[in-house]
């Protein structure tokens, strides 16, 4: 789902269009990181079970074999006939019976998602400011499935650290994936779909003129291009045996230069916050200490962590630019260039 709203930077939402509409064959990819997150997805579910809330408390019960709350193991896709267009792949769900919201210690009332995790500790990183975006979607596509409020996400860090991420559901955001899903699928991939059926029977007609038509229509219906490598990536696979060129436009031009603008901005900015991060470290080692503390407002920590080879520099303020405060400066610069 983090790919139909661009913000999944591993995956694009063109190559999800192609794969849905049967033109490319979706990848399979596996590798040693997934098969071990599979294999001990049954273990991390069996410590969840004792998981009271506590960082720690998990290790008495299990050793006096007191659970906590149960799950059960879903195997097959879910899904919900108010939403066709969407699926739920989930790990597990927790049971009702005995089962509570941690964040209002309230019972259930539904059954909740819990999803497994397997974290290495440069994959943790990703987590130190909470649950990477493209997780966080994926968990409430699946709370819109299961018409429920609430999920967990049980983690093994590096083998030996577990903890439990508790998310209360976000309407605002589910309204947004529904909304944007939905727009995807029934007015780009069915439509599309539709197209790519006729071109294969103009296809076998060995009618040309046909289909070229239904090429052109299927690209009209394609997903405009977004900010991600991946889609790079697929462009240039889409692509690979091609050599042919095009007449550049002023147009493509200025572009051109635009990009290079913000090229040379972006090696600033990274100046600039290497510059702020050795103030900080500055202060904090002539301080003989690990942590600054504001307070209420967040902390910044640069702290040695056992078998690391380097410190780790985390930064947790709370105060945060909004989404739109940053749209509005990115647009100044975007703005000036050229």
């Amino acid at each position: 789902m983090a790919q139909v709203l661009g913000l999944d930077k591993y995956n694009t939402v063109i190559r999800l269009f192609h794969e849905k509409l049967g033109t490319i064959e979706p990848r399979q990819i596996d590798n040693q990181k997934m098969f071990f997150g599979r294999y001990m997805e049954d273990s991390i579910a069996d410590i969840w079970s004792y998981y009271d809330g506590t960082s720690d408390g998990y290790i008495e019960n299990f050793k006096n074999k007191k659970i906590i709350r149960e799950c059960r193991k879903v195997n097959g896709y879910v899904v919900n006939p108010s939403y066709p267009w969407l699926f739920a792949s989930l790990d597990r769900v927790q049971n009702i019976k005995g089962g509570i919201n941690l964040l209002t210690g309230e019972p259930l009332k539904t059954e909740a998602v819990m999803e497994c995790k397997t974290l290495s500790y440069w994959s943790s990183q990703m987590w130190t400011d909470g649950i990477p975006i493209s997780y966080l979607i994926q968990i409430h596509q699946y709370m819109i499935i299961l018409e429920t409020d609430y999920a967990e996400i049980a983690i093994l860090k590096d083998g030996n650290d577990f903890s439990v991420e508790k998310i209360q559901r976000d309407d605002s955001l589910c309204e947004k994936i529904i909304e944007i899903s939905k727009g995807f699928w029934y007015n780009r991939v069915l439509p599309a779909k539709e197209a790519f059926a006729k071109r294969q029977e103009a296809e076998k007609a060995g009618n040309i003129g046909e289909v070229e038509k239904y090429d052109a229509l299927i690209q009209k219906y394609e997903p405009e291009p977004d900010a991600t490598e991946a889609y790079t990536d697929f462009m240039n696979e889409r692509f690979l045996r091609e050599r042919d060129s095009i007449d550049g436009t002023m147009e493509l031009f200025d572009l051109c230069k635009r990009d290079k603008v913000l090229n040379g901005i972006k090696g600033l900015i990274d100046d600039a916050r290497t510059g702020i991060k050795n103030i900080l470290v500055k202060a904090l080692t002539q301080a003989g200490a690990e942590q600054i503390d504001f307070g209420r407002l967040g902390t910044v920590a640069w702290s040695e962590r056992k078998g690391a080879k380097n410190r780790t520099f985390n930064n947790r303020i709370k105060e945060k630019p909004t989404e739109d405060q940053l749209m509005a400066e990115f647009d100044k610069i975007n703005q000036d260039c050229y």
